[in-house]
């Protein structure tokens, strides 16, 4: 009986290196569906930009920052605000990344810069979140 099992379990070695290289012909060709992708890719990106500016995520430095929801939520609001007044008034566009937070952040900073430590413990009361 020990000779069968040990015969057996050859011939399924064998077969599973036979196969294996059958494996790795498969593994290394390219797949189909990823080939029409990446052209697609190739030739958005070789498309000039109509607007001739560079994308932000270029231009700027990203900042991840954690904030609650309450304030979030304003931040969206607000923003929505803002973007349909300037849009209204110079019919030229209002990004979020390239124009609002840095409005934000550069009128903000300003503002606790020049508080003293007693204005800024009154901000930190008044905040809702």
């Amino acid at each position: 009986m020990t000779d069968d099992r040990a015969q057996r379990m050859r011939r399924r070695r064998q077969e599973s290196e036979q196969s294996e290289p059958d494996r790795e012909d498969q593994q290394s060709e390219p797949s189909q569906t990823s080939q029409p992708s990446e052209q697609a890719e190739q030739s958005e990106q070789s498309e000039p930009d109509e607007t001739d500016e560079q994308s932000v995520k270029d231009e700027h430095e990203g900042v991840y920052v954690y904030l609650p929801p309450g304030q979030k939520k304003e931040l969206g609001l607000v923003f929505n605000s803002v973007k349909a007044t300037y849009e209204r008034a110079f019919e030229d566009g209002f990004e979020k990344n390239r124009h609002y937070y840095p409005l934000v952040i550069e009128y903000g900073l300003e503002r606790v810069d020049e508080a003293d430590a007693d204005e800024l413990a009154e901000m930190l009361e008044e905040l809702d979140y």
